[in-house]
């Protein structure tokens, strides 16, 4: 499976130490270069821990960097009011014909029926994990609450998942 992650779902993945294990799950892992910025140069100079681990499992093979190569596409993305990070990786989604888009964005995600997008945010990737057997019941739990303490996600979605989890073990 071919999946195309946009900034927030890598970083978010790396804090609560899954980003690794997700590329795993995945098969085929791909970014575009605005992200690779966005996720890994600007977060290094900030002295962001996550940014050392994403290039870490860049410089694994575990995430591919790719050029877009159609630019105008990027156009048409910015006309829905999206730009940096999120259009690169939505024209790669296009681009590469990939099977999910990993985006956090709430904005991306109102708009993935006019842009026809299949897309997972973190908190879909830890309950995909779990239920693939991936992560156990307690690297679950401690992935919704390193989300929980983020604070990027709402209490209903954390909510759901750990029932899910509690009600599978």
């Amino acid at each position: 499976m071919l999946v195309v992650n946009d900034s927030m779902v890598l970083i978010h993945l790396a804090k609560i130490t899954l980003l690794e294990k997700s590329c795993d799950h995945f098969g085929t892992v791909m970014i575009p270069e605005a992200v690779f910025l966005e996720s890994v140069k600007t977060g290094k100079t900030r002295g962001f821990e996550d940014a050392i681990l994403i290039e870490s499992i860049i410089k694994k093979g575990k995430i591919t960097v790719k050029k877009i190569g159609k630019k105008e596409q990027l156009k048409k993305i910015n006309q829905y009011n999206i730009f940096g990070g999120e259009a690169e990786a939505i024209a790669l989604y296009w681009q590469e014909n990939a099977d999910l888009l990993a985006c956090d964005d709430d904005n991306v995600r109102k708009k993935k029926g006019l842009l026809d997008l299949r897309l997972a945010g973190t908190p879909s990737i830890i309950l995909d994990l779990y239920r693939a057997k991936k992560i156990d019941r307690e690297k679950a739990t401690l992935a919704v609450s390193g989300l929980r303490k983020i604070g990027w996600f709402s209490n209903e979605v954390m909510d759901k998942i750990m029932i899910e989890v509690e009600q599978n073990e």
